[in-house]
């Protein structure tokens, strides 16, 4: 009998089967790190097959909108066969490179000259990691060595914000400002300096913008006068606070803050690694403001999340000051995948998509809709307050609007509204009191309206349950 040559076709049967054996070796094997265990034990996992554009399907063949890019990252969308056809291209070539002991590959340094391009003015020296915690330990690091190669030892404190996510890794978790992730890893990192953040809605300093002249920036050199500014190396902030509820500054603030940097010989730190690859309508977030930071951590959108990728780009100064320190001089710093040559090759495969479909400007276009879609989640009794910045939205849930009080933590609000979308085929966050989403760059307006329709209609669930 002559074969067809078509693969044959999993039956009903066989695909349960398949699909019950996976949940089961998810529950015994399977360690899944922002989800308690106690959770995936006894309710299981959501687990993905495959993807194509704004759409993943589960192994059950339903299909979602990926109202969260998967994790902020997946900026072009799913399914890019030329994402993959780079890096099997390049995997056939040459398996590794070690850029850890001296050797390049092709990709790493057509994708370091290329970011450099993409970078703000002046900042042209990339260093290579797997992700953005491994770019964040590595900002610290290059940071203290800058000053010790400046003979200023002593500068070796960070400053950074309340709220703010650095990472999950022990030097990065220790700058980030939300307690859930130290509650039971302390003593963390000594020499971090934490200050309230620009948190509008709830001002930690009990003002009201604009009447208070964004005293928040000043919240730097007070922290400055009372560390001394011979002990700071660099103030670290994200231009948008993403897992800390899409908190963005109000004008004016990162300007102050790069005056107070510059004036007391600080470096400026701008984490990238949500806000990068034209999330906010910007190459780089920080752009938004009229600001050129002096490092910029990057992950994420560099890929798109095919593979995984980060870094920090450098300006010139600091580099020179490495360079400058001999041939007996070694950073005796990195990551064995550093650089990795098929990781690059997709960056940039990535990076062309972005360019070719002029995915920033369509961010730009897209943004006024997206906050205006979001803006009327403001009629639930549930909605405190609604933050967009470009194509990153939250929704804040509070129990009383006048009051601002927040939802006790065992009601799980965010949780439940996260679970009632979810199951109309939404995929979106909960983060702390927030409901995020964040769609993919390639997201159109009538993906908008599915994401905000349904997100009114699961915030009305929940409200009904209460």
């Amino acid at each position: 009998m002559r074969r067809s040559g078509r693969r044959p076709t999993r039956t009903a049967s066989a695909n349960r089967t398949r699909v019950s054996s996976l949940a089961r070796h998810d529950r015994r094997h399977l360690v899944h790190g922002f989800i308690s265990p106690a959770v995936t034990r006894d309710q299981g996992t959501l687990t993905l097959a495959r993807g194509r554009g704004v759409y993943v399907w589960d192994t059950d063949g339903k299909r979602y909108l990926d109202g969260l890019a998967s994790l902020w990252n997946v900026h072009v969308g799913h399914g890019r066969s030329e994402i993959a056809r780079a890096a099997a291209a390049q995997m056939k070539k040459l398996a590794f490179a070690p850029t850890l002991l001296g050797f390049s590959s092709e990709p790493a340094i057509e994708l370091a000259a290329r970011l450099a391009r993409w970078a703000p003015k002046g900042l042209t020296r990339v260093f290579f990691t797997s992700g953005g915690s491994e770019a964040n330990e590595s900002m610290i690091r290059l940071c203290r060595l800058y000053w010790r190669l400046r003979g200023r030892e002593d500068k070796y404190k960070i400053v950074t914000l309340q709220r703010a996510y650095h990472g999950s890794s022990t030097g990065a978790a220790s700058l980030t400002g939300l307690t859930t992730f130290h509650r039971y890893y302390e003593p963390l990192m000594p020499g971090v300096v934490r200050i309230a953040n620009a948190y509008c809605y709830r001002c930690p300093l009990g003002l009201r913008y604009p009447e208070c002249s964004v005293a928040c920036a000043d919240e730097l050199e007070a922290a400055i006068t009372r560390e001394g500014a011979d002990t700071i190396a660099a103030f670290v902030a994200e231009p948008v606070q993403g897992v800390g509820g899409v908190i963005e500054p109000p004008k004016g603030y990162f300007e102050r803050i790069r005056a107070i940097c510059r004036r007391h010989e600080i470096l400026f730190v701008a984490d990238e690694v949500i806000t990068g690859f034209g999330r906010l309508g910007t190459r780089f977030g920080i752009s938004r403001w009229n600001v050129v930071p002096d490092l910029i951590v990057f992950a994420k959108g560099v890929t798109s999340g095919y593979l995984p990728l980060g870094g920090v780009i450098l300006r010139e100064e600091l580099f020179q000051t490495l360079e400058d320190a001999g041939p007996g001089f070694a950073l005796h710093h990195g990551f064995t995948y550093s650089g990795h040559p098929a990781v690059c090759a997709a960056a940039l495969a990535n990076l062309d998509i972005l360019e070719r479909e002029k995915l920033v400007a369509h961010v730009r276009r897209l943004t006024p809709y997206f906050a205006r879609r979001m803006n009327e989640l403001r009629a639930s009794a549930l909605v405190g307050d609604v933050r967009t910045a470009g194509l990153m939205g939250a929704v804040e849930m509070v129990a009383d609007r006048e009051q601002k009080t927040p939802f006790a933590m065992d009601l799980a609000v965010p949780m439940r509204v996260r679970a009632a979308a979810l199951k109309r085929g939404v995929i979106l966050r909960g983060s702390g009191d927030n409901v995020v989403a964040c769609p993919p760059l390639i997201v159109q307006r009538e993906q908008i309206d599915i994401i905000v329709d349904t997100l009114a209609e699961a915030l009305d669930e929940v409200a009904r349950e209460l």
